[in-house]
């Protein structure tokens, strides 16, 4: 391996995230589907959702993916897939069939000549990232920051990163790979299938289909000029238009209760690299240890006290690391895309809301309604969010379905707190019902895989986008195959017959 302290770390991240928290879901494979697990109990990685299909399935030969989706379409039964499980939304459970698709977790091919990657969808995006950017010195211009979700399940969900000229991670894909409800095989491009199949499969739900592949366009690897720094958070936004047009890519968090919010800038630059790799994995293990004891030591103070909330979010405010442009912090797009790799169990919701014409009026506007609500809570003794407030910027999506569709650009913004047991106590998760209120009057529109309250109201926020997606729905699965309760209330069907 070419840095493998950078591997280790990840492995070692890895293995906790998904083998020592308790949760997830089982460590088992079948060769056919006589072997397919009965009544397991599924977690995701937050610990808010739960189910127990009648057949849990982590298939390793892609054979056995129509048998099984036949097997469930003759039973009358549904079928879900789920890759890293690290939605909020009850996007995946079934008590049918689930699929696990962590098996499928290789690049199948890369054209050099074109820059295109061809790769399972069980395969995690970071180590899709590793691998492209040390073996074919290819990068994507724009990734999750979360680098254990799955590649499937990103595109599946509309998943995003930030650059406010790069869309979300959905619109990478210009080929898919799909096992149908009729169990058949059928690969799909822009140029045999045309832009409106395309704009529908970008962003499914995974209701049309398992994706087994998907086909993303790459540019050649290419360096960041990293810069972290706090700033005061009014003069921040008051100038946010001018900071996020003067940069490739940019976020600003917010702890509550600091007069600063902490701010990173990406920059694209022909220069070399300066931060070695075994510094950048020295420094991922480091965080890794400081949020998995001290920070989870801290969060859990909260449960108990929260009046404690200010000043842990100061204290958190004051240990964001910080560097100027003169500094020269220089690396790999791969690694600075993926700068957070251990996280806690949070409450997370995160909704998308147009800049239209450069115009970030809206912006603002929803960043001080939670300023704002936040400050009067705590007038009330009430500490709702004691996790940041964060936005990155985009452009927008050509999928039916993804919440930055119509779009000139977006901004992604996003409030969490720690809760420690899954969701929120029911007084705080009113806090997050009234922001969502707050967004959708801005005309925002959610992310998929995060909470989401107002679900009845999501047909009429996508329109004629919508009713364009569930019409290719219809001719791909006309016997409900692949839906569930969650995707019944959303697209406001009803079962079949």
């Amino acid at each position: 391996m070419k840095n493998p302290l950078h591997h280790l770390t990840f492995k070692l991240i890895l293995f906790h995230q998904h083998f020592l928290n308790p949760i997830k879901h089982g460590d088992f494979v079948m060769p056919n589907l006589d072997n397919c697990q009965q009544n397991f109990t599924w977690h995701n990685w937050n610990g808010n959702l739960t189910a127990t299909p009648s057949n849990y399935c982590k298939p390793t030969d892609a054979n056995d993916l129509p048998k099984i989706v036949l097997a469930a379409k003759n039973a009358g039964k549904k079928v879900r897939v789920l890759g890293g499980g690290f939605s909020w939304t009850p996007v995946v459970p079934t008590n049918d069939y689930m699929i696990d698709m962590t098996n499928f977790n290789r690049i199948i091919s890369v054209d050099m000549e074109k820059n295109l990657v061809t790769v399972e969808a069980g395969m995690m995006v970071g180590d899709l990232s590793v691998e492209l950017s040390e073996k074919y010195k290819l990068s994507l211009e724009t990734e999750t920051v979360i680098p254990y979700v799955t590649v499937g399940g990103a595109v599946a969900l509309g998943c995003h990163g930030t650059g406010y000229n790069q869309g979300t991670y959905s619109d990478l894909v210009v080929g898919m790979e799909v096992i149908l409800a009729d169990g058949t095989w059928q690969t799909f491009t822009v140029e045999s299938d045309g832009e409106e199949m395309m704009n529908a499969l970008r962003v499914s739900l995974g209701a049309l289909g398992i994706i087994f592949s998907v086909t993303l366009q790459c540019v050649p690897l290419f360096n960041l000029q990293v810069v972290d720094g706090r700033a005061d958070m009014v003069d921040t936004i008051n100038n946010i238009q001018k900071l996020v047009t003067s940069h490739d890519y940019v976020e600003v968090f917010w702890f509550p209760f600091n007069k600063q919010c902490w701010i990173k800038t990406w920059d694209k630059t022909p220069k070399p690299a300066t931060e070695s790799e075994i510094k950048w994995g020295w420094d991922e293990l480091k965080t890794y240890l400081e949020i998995s004891t001290f920070g989870k030591f801290l969060m859990d103070r909260l449960q108990n006290t929260p009046s404690l909330t200010p000043l842990i979010m100061q204290f958190f405010s004051f240990l964001m690391p910080e560097n100027k442009p003169a500094d020269n912090v220089i690396a790999e797009s791969s690694f600075v895309f993926h700068y957070q790799t251990s996280y806690l169990q949070v409450w997370d919701m995160s909704y998308c809301i147009n800049i239209p014409n450069n115009d970030f009026t809206n912006v603002q506007k929803a960043w001080n309604q939670v300023v704002n609500r936040v400050n009067a809570l705590k007038d009330q003794g009430l500490y709702p969010q004691n996790m940041v407030l964060h936005t990155r910027y985009i452009q927008n999506s050509s999928a039916y379905l993804s919440p930055t569709v119509g779009n000139d650009h977006t901004c992604c913004i996003e409030i969490l707190t720690f809760n420690g047991d899954g969701r929120p106590v029911a007084q705080y998760e009113d806090y997050f019902k009234q922001i969502e209120q707050d967004w959708i009057a801005l005309g925002g529109k959610p992310h998929w895989g995060k909470a989401i309250y107002s679900i009845d109201n999501l047909k009429s926020m996508y329109g004629a986008n919508m009713a364009k997606f569930l019409q290719i729905r219809q001719s791909l699965d006309p016997n409900q195959v692949f839906m569930n309760d969650f995707l019944y209330q959303v697209f406001q069907m009803q079962p079949s017959k």
